[in-house]
């Protein structure tokens, strides 16, 4: 059966592994992606193809022999998508994939595999570190309940060493998922741009060679046109880039979750109080990213502050969350930072455009275990214990807000 050239581009620059697929299952064509998930490579590949084989026989999913993807959306008449399937590597590795199934025209269907391993493994163990704070939290408050102010102080301070404590196994557990293959991937990407280009060099030799014969040189022009040599060329180089881009910014959060977790061992040194917010603003992305429009009003040349790095940081990460909780579909959340005299000091205000915060709830919000979330949706520590570091650092927290217009928090800190 022909398949349309269209297609065939469409596939072939696509990162994910991708087959077509014929009534009876069996693979009419690959890309380059499939080569690197399934159980055979290169020309075993390509002679197990051209024989008939079918496409669990080379990759075989859990649901290929109960329940078809490609031949449900087929026989649905149009595009299916399940996420987290089962599948094993030729090696014998698990996989999880995202598959997706597109039907074609005269029985055709086109199959595509995201390899999504790594990412499931990080959100199960998150998901599991969520659900052991989550457990410990409602365990805490039903302790604290019992006793008395001084009791619920002390313990509230341990539980702000625990938060920092899992937050440092968390961005270990992170690194180790991450640093690995993606080392792995940035060390050995220079390589493959050298080795490439020493490729690309030796093909342009033989072709300008002066000596080579005709017909040699035509079936070299007839070979390059047939696989789109110039186009080959082009995108190589893009995806090499890509390749490297995408290593550089994992990198990037792996140290944003480290600079975020330093606590100095509680330590007071000169710290750069914008990039603290920054890295904030990174880890808390999925709270703002194409929802809430994050305005920066940062003094130019501003000081440095002395202070406890780590936990400045979770003063920032708790105002800069509620912030964003407080926001219900798109908003605005406002940052000012500046000095200001007589005396010498640091203020930063967070502004939110939330649903605000009304007179009666406003004067407790920094008391010990008042909160006005669902149990299990929050202990009521997390200003109180942002009060507690501010006034540790000889500054103040305060807080304005307006019911339905929004709230402004801002924490003053002595620049000495």
């Amino acid at each position: 059966m022909a398949i349309p050239d269209a297609v065939r581009e469409l596939l072939e620059g696509s990162v994910d592994a991708a087959v077509i697929l014929d009534r009876d299952r069996r693979v009419l064509y690959y890309n380059r992606a499939y080569e690197a998930i399934g159980s055979l490579r290169g020309r075993a590949l390509a002679e197990r193809v051209n024989a008939g084989a079918r496409c669990w026989e080379i990759f075989q999913l859990d649901v290929c022999q109960t329940a078809c993807v490609g031949c449900r959306a087929r026989d649905a008449g149009k595009p299916l998508r399940v996420d987290e399937i089962r599948a094993v590597r030729g090696d014998g590795e698990d996989l999880t994939v995202i598959v997706t199934a597109v039907p074609l025209a005269d029985g055709l269907i086109v199959e595509t595999y995201r390899d999504v391993t790594a990412e499931v493994r990080v959100q199960r163990r998150l998901k599991m570190l969520l659900e052991r704070e989550r457990k410990e939290k409602v365990d805490l408050e039903e302790v604290v309940a019992e006793r008395t102010r001084e009791l619920r102080h002390a313990q509230a301070q341990l539980v702000l060493q625990e938060k920092m404590s899992a937050l440092g196994r968390l961005v270990a557990g992170v690194a180790h998922e991450l640093n690995n293959p993606i080392n792995f991937v940035y060390g050995n990407v220079d390589f493959l741009r050298q080795y490439m280009d020493d490729l690309l060099t030796l093909v342009d030799q033989v072709d300008r060679h002066p000596d080579l014969p005709p017909a040699l040189r035509a079936d070299l022009d007839r070979l390059k046109e047939s696989i789109e040599y110039d186009y080959l060329v082009e995108d190589s180089r893009k995806l090499i880039r890509s390749i490297r881009t995408g290593a550089e910014r994992t990198a990037g959060i792996v140290r944003d979750l480290k600079n975020f977790s330093r606590t100095g061992g509680g330590d007071m040194q000169e710290t750069d109080v914008i990039a603290g917010i920054e890295t904030t603003l990174n880890l808390i992305a999925p709270l703002h990213k194409n929802r809430i429009e994050i305005q920066r009003e940062y003094q130019p040349d501003l000081p440095r502050l002395v202070c406890n790095a780590g936990h400045l940081n979770q003063v920032f990460m708790n105002i800069l969350t509620n912030a964003a909780q407080a926001i219900q579909g798109k908003g605005t959340i406002r940052i000012r930072v500046g000095t200001l005299a007589d005396p010498p000091r640091m203020e930063v205000a967070i502004t939110d455009t939330g649903r605000g915060i009304p007179p009666d709830v406003l004067e407790h919000i920094t008391d010990p275990f008042f909160t006005t979330k669902e149990v299990g949706e929050g202990t009521g520590l997390g200003l109180w214990i942002s009060d507690s570091i501010v006034s540790a650092h000889a500054g103040t927290l305060t807080c304005q807000s307006e019911v339905g217009t929004g709230s402004t928090f801002t924490v003053t800190l002595p620049l000495r």
